[in-house]
């Protein structure tokens, strides 16, 4: 497809290597990219007699006179792969200067939309990719398992391959890092022998990998032993030392991708991990499953009155000190390192730890049982709150 972005990139990119004023005319024959802006969206008489006829149309002063939207030079048609004409592509000057490098303008006019062409086909296959695992772990979804099933096939995944879902999430030097870096890493990853084709992987825009990785067998201590190996295979040492991995447990059938995505995020956006620990696996880590199974009158008369009374005393910080709180149980109550992360001072993280154990009347301790309690109101309290700032569509 030549469009207008297409058609001024390849009159920038010949102009700047030969010096040439370069016009690039649709298949309509109106000028849309050029060296020359006032030419701009003007009629070429001379690229539609190239189109029309798939001829290369030679120009001279005294031609050029005769014609409307025309200047010397030589007009190339540009042919896409399957032998179409889409555009032309035009060189001002004297024809007998500009003859010998036409041949080289045409080619790289040609070669600049074909690779674009590669790029958009990567990128809609990706996109396309990422709203595919996107609607394979949502709870509430639009469309069937069957076609679900279909839409995989298509994009090239074998459905009844089984599969359990794996979070890579990257803290210290990472924790902070663009979207581009996790995009590095999953391109590593996905160099490795032990990733294979049919493994399903994303960079999500939680900030985390998220990979669904192919199963021979499915008992939990086949699961360890396969995923151990892929991770000793795919991540370098370096990576190792800053990442963290949450291993769901396996399912059956297309509803099992929920349920594993589940297990492996509940775990990762719990708390329970350790920072000298690197791979969990949900059959060894129970809280968020408890945590699932809660009933909903359970939330309503135990634990949502305790969310309320945090958003009556802390008023308008109450974000500011569930997110502390988040963090104290992420770093392990290091204050220090909580202090680092969200830019204020070690004795304002102890101040807001302080404030919310006198809110809720009990203390909250690094291994204390009270600890349980507390991590299922703050959960609960982030689901709301993600639920309440969604966008209505």
């Amino acid at each position: 497809m030549l469009d207008k972005k297409i058609a001024q990139k390849i009159a920038d990119e010949v102009m700047n290597t030969l010096g040439y004023n370069i016009n690039v005319m649709n298949k309509n024959a109106i000028i849309i990219g050029s060296g020359l802006p006032e030419r701009l969206g003007t009629f070429h008489e001379t690229a539609m007699f190239a189109i029309r006829h798939s001829v290369t149309c030679e120009v001279t002063e005294e031609e050029a006179k005769k014609l409307q939207g025309v200047k010397p030079g030589i007009n190339m048609p540009i042919v896409d792969k399957a032998g179409d004409v889409i555009g032309v592509v035009g060189i001002t000057g004297d024809p007998d200067e500009v003859r010998n490098i036409g041949k080289l303008v045409k080619m790289t006019a040609e070669l600049i939309i074909e690779q674009q062409e590669t790029m958009n086909r990567f990128y809609t296959h990706r996109n396309d990719k990422e709203i595919f695992l996107n609607t394979l772990i949502s709870e509430q979804r639009t469309i069937s398992e069957e076609e679900i099933t279909d839409w995989g096939e298509r994009i090239g995944y074998n459905m009844e391959s089984n599969r359990v879902a794996v979070i890579l999430s990257f803290t210290a030097d990472y924790q902070n890092s663009e979207e581009s870096m996790l995009e590095n890493i999953l391109n590593q990853i996905k160099q490795s022998d032990s990733h294979l084709k049919n493994d399903i992987s994303s960079v999500m825009s939680g900030g985390f990998i998220l990979v669904f990785k192919c199963l021979k067998k499915t008992e939990p201590w086949e699961i360890e032993k396969t995923i151990k190996r892929y991770l000793d295979d795919s991540i370098n040492s370096e990576d190792v030392k800053n990442m963290q991995c949450f291993v769901g447990s396996y399912y059956l059938g297309i509803e099992g991708y929920v349920k594993s995505y589940a297990d492996a995020y509940g775990m990762y956006r719990s708390g329970v991990y350790k920072r000298d620990q690197h791979v969990y696996f949900s059959h060894q880590h129970y809280f968020w499953r408890l945590y699932n199974q809660l009933d909903k009158e359970t939330y309503a008369l135990a634990v949502e009155p305790y969310i309320k009374k945090i958003q009556k005393y802390f008023g308008k910080g109450t974000d500011e000190a569930m997110l502390t709180m988040r963090k104290i149980i992420e770093h392990h109550f290091h204050f220090d390192l909580v202090a680092g992360d969200l830019f204020i001072h070690k004795n304002t993280v102890i101040f807001r730890k302080k404030k919310m154990e006198e809110c809720l009347g009990f203390p909250i301790k690094c291994g204390s049982d009270d600890n349980l309690l507390f991590m299922i109101i703050l959960n609960h309290y982030e689901k709301l709150k993600k639920i309440k700032d969604q966008p209505i569509r």
